[in-house]
């Protein structure tokens, strides 16, 4: 599947060291935090470029208030957007904030709420910068971030097309980019409900649609209900709606 809306591009580019600086002041303050969206696609291998820098943690409020003491002011612009794309994000909590140097928009969103679990048995994968001081940068393991996007999809407003498109968009491109996302395998470190799914963006299924959506919601309640055994792909290849023989996406079927 292909989104290209229009861009929006940085005034500035910025460095690690520069975008990330934040997580110092919630390491200190020992607010947990992982990189969320697109710096979370790309540390994962996936070419896109960054925009505005999303981050989960656990209570939006007290982390937004240390950001402020430190120099961050609340950005106000409208529409909000994920990447490119403006989406309608009224349902979601969010704080947006101005780094002190003006060139990064931050966007703290409620981790609970995106379907990540910030605790303590949570294991982040932490990207070393070039300051030696700092921890790092905490981003989500692998597994964690797509089952969270996958649930995130499946469970999003249907009225929030364009909030679809974006979720979809991002599930597509780990799996086209992340070479360890083509094998079965990987299914072992997803949660189960997401198994099927997983095992059925490998067997080919056209993914992002609306009839896949529904087709994996369908699936995704049997398993967590127990009605439903795992298997190979869950659709016969002649289904017209989930395998189209020239490929491409089609997220506005009905």
């Amino acid at each position: 599947m292909e989104f290209i809306p229009d861009y929006h591009l940085p005034t500035q580019p910025t460095t690690a060291e520069t975008r990330y600086r934040l997580c110092q002041d919630f390491f200190d303050h020992q607010i947990p935090h992982a990189i969320w969206f697109e710096d979370a696609l790309v540390h994962y291998g996936v070419p896109n470029v960054v925009f505005d820098l999303y981050i989960l943690v656990e209570d939006i409020d007290r982390a937004a208030n240390l950001l402020t003491q430190a120099g961050w002011t609340l950005d106000m612009k409208k529409p909000p957007r994920i990447g490119n794309a403006e989406v309608d994000l009224v349902d979601f909590p969010q704080r947006r904030l101005m780094s002190p140097d003006g060139q990064t928009i931050t966007v703290l969103l409620p981790a609970a709420g995106w379907k990540f679990h910030l605790t303590s048995e949570t294991r982040l994968i932490y990207a070393p910068l070039e300051n030696k001081s700092t921890h790092g940068v905490p981003f989500p393991p692998l597994a964690g971030l797509l089952d969270a996007l996958i649930e995130s999809w499946l469970d999003c407003p249907s009225d929030d097309a364009m909030l679809l498109i974006v979720l979809a968009c991002q599930i597509s491109y780990l799996y086209a980019h992340v070479p360890g996302l083509k094998q079965r395998s990987f299914a072992d470190q997803m949660k189960y409900e997401h198994r099927q799914f997983h095992f059925d963006v490998v067997a080919g299924m056209e993914t992002g649609t609306l009839p896949f959506r529904r087709h994996q919601r369908v699936i995704r309640d049997a398993l967590l209900q127990g009605e439903y055994e795992l298997r190979e792909c869950s659709a016969s290849r002649d289904d017209k709606d989930l395998f189209f023989p020239l490929g491409g996406s089609d997220l506005k079927r009905s």
